[in-house]
Formats: C-alpha cells, sequence, structure tokens
C-alpha cells in the first residue's frame, strides 16, 4: 500500500517487454529497497514507529532502533546486518530486498543516475531511531559557493568529531553563522552527520 503511493510521482518512461509494458525504473526499485531496508532494520524492542513522510521534494522514511554498522559501510555497501533476519528471507521471496550489502549502493546509484542530490542517512541516538532522506531534486552543479564553507569542509574532514562551538571559533564567526553555513551545506548534500551533537561525528559527501 506504501510503496505505489511514493513510486507514482516517480518518472516512469514507457517501455515494451516484448508485448508486455515495462514501467519499472531503478528509482522505483530503490524507493522499495529503503522500505524494506526501513521494516528488516527496524527495533521492534524499542519505543518508535515505523514512519513513511512524502513531500513535494524528498521522502523521509524513519525507523526505531540505531544502525547495526558505521554509516560509512553501509554507504560503501559489501556489508548486511539485518536486525530482523526472517523478515529478509520473506521479502526476498517475494522479490524485495537485494542481495546482502547490495541494497544501499543500489539506491546510490539509482539517485545518482537522476543526479538527485545523494541520500542522507542519519542515525539519532537520542531518539533511538535511523531517519533516510530521499530529495528527488538535482544536485548542485557548483562547488560551494563561498570560501569559508570550503574551510568548514577542509576542518570537518581533518576533525570530524568538531563541536559546533569550537568549528565557530575556528573560523572566527558566530555561531548563529555558523549554523546557516551548516544548513546550507547539508540542504545541498555536502554534509550530513552521525550520532548526536555533542558525540556524533561530521561526515563530508563525496561528490
Amino acid at each position: 500500500m506504501v510503496i505505489p503511493k511514493l513510486t507514482r510521482d516517480l518518472p516512469h518512461p514507457f517501455s515494451m517487454d516484448g508485448v508486455v509494458r515495462k514501467d519499472d525504473t531503478l528509482q522505483a526499485k530503490a524507493v522499495r529497497e529503503a522500505v524494506t531496508n526501513m521494516v528488516i532494520h527496524s527495533d521492534f524492542m524499542v519505543n518508535g514507529v515505523l514512519k513513511v513522510e512524502k513531500y513535494d521534494d524528498c521522502f523521509v522514511l524513519t525507523n526505531p532502533g540505531l544502525l547495526k554498522l558505521p554509516i560509512e559501510q553501509i554507504y560503501k555497501g559489501g556489508e548486511s546486518k539485518a536486525r530482523n533476519q526472517r523478515m529478509q528471507n520473506m521479502f526476498r521471496m517475494i522479490g524485495y530486498g537485494e542481495n546482502l550489502g547490495s541494497g544501499f549502493p543500489l539506491i546510490l546509484n539509482a539517485w545518482n543516475e537522476k543526479h538527485w542530490i545523494k541520500p542522507e542517512l542519519l542515525e539519532q541516538p537520542e531518539l533511538m531511531q535511523v531517519k533516510l532522506t530521499l530529495h528527488i531534486q538535482n544536485e548542485p552543479t557548483n562547488e560551494p559557493v563561498n570560501e569559508r564553507q570550503q574551510t568548514i569542509l577542509s576542518i570537518m574532514k581533518q576533525s570530524p568529531s568538531i563541536i559546533r562551538e569550537d568549528l565557530a571559533n575556528k573560523l572566527g564567526i558566530s555561531l548563529a553563522t555558523l549554523k546557516r553555513e551548516l544548513t546550507s551545506l547539508r540542504k545541498e548534500g555536502y554534509i550530513t552527520r552521525s550520532g548526536s551533537d555533542k558525540n556524533g561525528q561530521w561526515i563530508v559527501v563525496s561528490k
């Protein structure tokens, strides 16, 4: 019930497989994979709900529980640790779910094909949940718009655990100004964050 509602607004180029109309696309498969992952990786022993939000420019999928692999490894692929393996097997029997460790790379490839902003996977320990945002809009074609943002990215690469206050001090700017720059970098898909504000790490997304 959920997947058709999510995929109906995705591009569906008309094609024929013999005499059968074929509308499935890599992006539709990626959305199915994202929903499947949301279920098989959920921790149903903690408070929280499976939530799917659909906006004009993105999908947001949230599930209870924390990641069982580092975010960097999930983006890279090749490893899989499903929390609910029986559910995973059931989904695969009906054609949902990719080979182990290849699901998230499929999502990345599908979004890259359309030049959409890179999917953002965010772990939120304080809420005991994981959030995946799938933007349905094109990636920015330009480099960060100012020298300050380039400096921010450079510092984050060298010190992923740096907190906002220390970053603002290094740059010699106010915390409010830094927050505006971070919001811009997040929106354009240059950075994401793993973990809480105090104990998490910045992740600079390769373009």
